[in-house]
């Protein structure tokens, strides 16, 4: 007798892969970036000054979503192997802006570079119309990790929604939050 997985299952075997995919992406880039001097999760931040050059700690964290001083951290690392320079911003000395230098400038067309020969490798085997599908699917998933309660308490389910408790959802100091 066949045994069929149940939707359930599905769901776990798919939970199961992204981790998997999440963990050898992060494996396979930091083996690639052992000769530059960074580390995988530093590309978002020299990407984003690439762009946006003179941004301050402040804008930076907001940015990519992280903590200020996961970002202090890290320009402090990046400041020291020579990827940015910081100066003084010149109406408000109390903010320091933050820049890629000519190093990082360099760095960042490699890891552009990089990124692009990685992407062909991972998306090789899809269809356009299949990367479309894939991206929309991720997408909702994002979104819906971004809905989901930070408690377990918070959480109801009506059928298979995941959904969060409107009632008696309540912040750390106990006042009431939507």
């Amino acid at each position: 007798m066949i045994h069929e997985n149940s939707e359930d299952e599905d769901r776990d075997i798919i939970q199961a892969l992204l981790l998997k995919i999440s963990h050898l992406h992060l494996s396979k880039m930091h083996q690639q970036l052992l000769d530059t001097g960074i580390h995988p999760r530093q590309m978002p931040m020299i990407s984003l000054l690439g762009r946006n050059p003179g941004m301050s700690q402040r804008e930076i964290a907001d940015k990519l979503h992280i903590k200020p001083p996961t970002v202090t951290v890290s320009i402090r690392r990046m400041e020291k192997t020579g990827f940015i320079t910081k100066k003084a911003d010149d109406e408000d000395q109390r903010v320091i802006r933050i820049y890629l230098s000519d190093k990082g400038k360099e760095l960042e067309l490699k890891l552009m570079e990089l990124l692009k020969k990685n992407k062909g490798c991972l998306f090789q085997g899809f269809s356009e119309a299949e990367c479309y599908l894939m991206k929309n699917f991720l997408q909702q998933m994002v979104a819906n990790l971004e809905s989901m309660p930070v408690y377990a308490r918070d959480v109801e389910f009506e059928g298979q929604q995941c959904r969060r408790r409107k009632d008696k959802i309540r912040s750390r100091r106990g006042k009431k939050y939507d």
